[in-house]
């Protein structure tokens, strides 16, 4: 396998520790050389990583240089040859662990909220495989971590990966769970069970000083909670609101005598009015129809018709009159042509 970057001078020992921030212990220089680093680390992470992806006929690469920078939680072991590739380096193997909240069950069936620290990806490559190589990298990673094999869950364990465990740390099998994990069935002796450990829920602490005042009744919390007294709730009450013994719930008085001043001050409820609205004054009279009123013909002392406030001659009805004989707007109107 050649490497176009020159691992001894990413790599300085033999297996590295390496966090999210791809910087290897005890590296130093300015930050040109720092990022010049990181971008070589990363190359060399993902190459990797893709031949772990093959070699497990996984769907996706699991361990990439992007993905360690976003988990914190994870750390990378790798591991190198340094006279391999004519004294340059070679990058050999590598290990992620990091921990997971998970809930696994034991062989009853009984659930256990944990959170173990998890082999993740584990890989070396296939001509140095049968060495030993990996052995020395696991048993790195355990003493670094401070743990046990029975101690740990395994993401996705493969055949080999089993006989690993069962020749080198004699884990003859494997309790395999839904999530895709697995455990050996001593793992659950000395698990700590999280949901169990004796966290508490932050009490919460009543109110004092001007948060326990009196609120007036409020229209919105009226209109919410319903109820035409306002909303009564503890909010309201200041000796509820404060420790027993405080200033507050002394001179506050009783939630009794608040409620019934609250009744007696409360204005009576509006009446709708009976009395019936007076009608408005309505220009037009519609009438029953009439028999039409002949044309109007001259007399013979020469009189004419009488004449409309308009000038007009012409005859109308009665109903496009008024109650006091002006014409109605609605019919008055003259024609333009």
């Amino acid at each position: 396998m050649e490497w176009t970057v020159p691992v001894n001078e990413v790599l300085r020992e033999e297996i590295t520790k390496v966090n999210y921030t791809l910087i290897p212990p005890g590296f130093q220089g300015d930050v040109r050389s720092i990022r010049v680093m990181q971008d070589s680390l990363s190359k060399l992470i993902d190459v990797l990583g893709e031949q772990s992806a093959s070699a497990q006929a996984l769907n996706k690469i699991i361990t990439t240089a992007d993905k360690l920078r976003n988990s914190p939680a994870h750390t990378l072991y790798l591991l190198k040859d340094a006279n391999a590739n004519s004294g340059k380096g070679e990058l050999i193997g590598m290990l992620k662990v990091g921990r997971k909240h998970l809930f696994l069950f034991d062989e009853r069936d009984k659930v256990c909220e944990v959170e173990p620290l998890c082999v993740l990806d584990f890989y070396v490559v296939p001509d140095r495989q049968r060495h030993g190589l990996g052995k020395m990298l696991f048993d790195h990673m355990l003493k670094d971590m401070e743990c046990s094999p029975l101690e740990m869950a395994i993401d996705g364990p493969s055949a080999k990966m089993e006989s690993f465990l069962a020749k080198n740390y004699g884990v003859e099998r494997l309790v395999r769970q839904n999530n895709n994990f697995a455990v050996a069935p001593q793992f659950f002796s000395n698990a700590v069970d999280v949901s169990k450990s004796g966290r508490s829920t932050p009490v919460v602490q009543p109110a004092v000083g001007r948060f326990a005042a009196h609120k007036p009744p409020s229209a919105i919390a009226t209109v919410i909670h319903g109820g035409g007294n306002g909303y009564k709730g503890k909010n309201n009450d200041p000796a509820a609101a404060s420790p027993p013994g405080s200033p507050v719930a002394e001179m506050a008085p009783p939630a009794a005598e608040v409620e019934a001043e609250a009744e007696a001050e409360e204005p009576p409820p509006l009446e709708l009015a009976t009395r019936p609205s007076p009608e408005r004054p309505c220009t037009l009279q519609v009438e029953a129809a009439a028999a039409p009123a002949p044309l109007a013909t001259p007399t013979a002392a020469g009189a004419s018709a009488p004449m409309s406030p308009a000038g007009s001659t012409i005859s109308r009805r009665d109903s496009q009159l008024t109650d006091r004989g002006f014409f109605d707007v609605k019919f008055y109107h003259n024609k333009l042509w």
